[in-house]
C-alpha cells in the first residue's frame, strides 16, 4: 500500500492518521509541490487532477481522502475509525 501526499495537506494528514491507528504497513510517497512533482506524467497517471492525498492497493487507486478513509475502515475494520456508537462518533 502506498500513500501520495504533501507536507502542510490537511486531507493528507486526515489518511495518514488514518493508516497509523489501524496499524496499517504502508509506503509513504511525500510528494514535493514545489518541484511540481504532482504534475508529472508518472503522478497524473495514478491522479488526473494532480491532487492529493491518493493511496494506490494493488490494482486499486483512490484519489480522495474521504474515499480512501472509507476505504481502509472497511477493509480495517479494527478499531473503528469513527467509533461503535453515536455518541462515539459524535465525540470523535
Amino acid at each position: 500500500m502506498e500513500v501520495y501526499w504533501f507536507s502542510g495537506s490537511a486531507p493528507s494528514w486526515r489518511v495518514l492518521l488514518t493508516l497509523e491507528l489501524k496499524g496499517v504497513a504502508y509506503t509513504s510517497k511525500l510528494i514535493q509541490a514545489f518541484k511540481g512533482e504532482h504534475k508529472s506524467p508518472e503522478y497524473m497517471a495514478l491522479n488526473p487532477r494532480g491532487k492529493v492525498p491518493t493511496l494506490r492497493d494493488g490494482d486499486l487507486v483512490l484519489p480522495e481522502s474521504l474515499a480512501i478513509m472509507a476505504y481502509l475502515d472497511r477493509k480495517f475494520p479494527e478499531p473503528p475509525l469513527f467509533g461503535r456508537s453515536p455518541e462515539e462518533a459524535g465525540r470523535i
